[in-house]
Formats: C-alpha cells, sequence, structure tokens
C-alpha cells in the first residue's frame, strides 16, 4: 500500500463515519419528544461543528507525514 492509497482509505473511512454519526444523532434527536425535551428530562445533540472535527481528521494524515 502506497501513502496515497492509504490516504484515501482513510477519508473514505472518516466520510463514511461522520455520514454515519450525523445520521445516528439526528435519528436520537428526533425521537425526543417535545414532553422530554421541554421538561429538559433529554437534551439534544447538536451537530453545529461535527464537520468541523472530521475535517481536523482527514487532515490528520497530511498534517503528520515526513
Amino acid at each position: 500500500m502506497n501513502h496515497e492509497k492509504m490516504n484515501a482509505e482513510v477519508k473514505k473511512l472518516i466520510d463514511d463515519t461522520e455520514t454515519k454519526m450525523f445520521k445516528l444523532i439526528e435519528d436520537y434527536n428526533e425521537s425526543i419528544s417535545k414532553e422530554d425535551y421541554e421538561n429538559a428530562v433529554v437534551d439534544e445533540v447538536d451537530t453545529v461543528d461535527l464537520s468541523n472535527l472530521f475535517t481536523q481528521l482527514n487532515e490528520y494524515v497530511t498534517d503528520y507525514s515526513n
């Protein structure tokens, strides 16, 4: 395996994980009843910065290659 192939595989894995994680959180948020949310029984999970975290992971291989 060369560096380009490894980098492509890492990017694919991270992109797939980001998609699945975003969907999982959105499904969870949608399952919260209005009553539970209003009574602060459960909190919604915010995804506002989620994409940025995966961008940082995607840059890791490039940033730490010699």
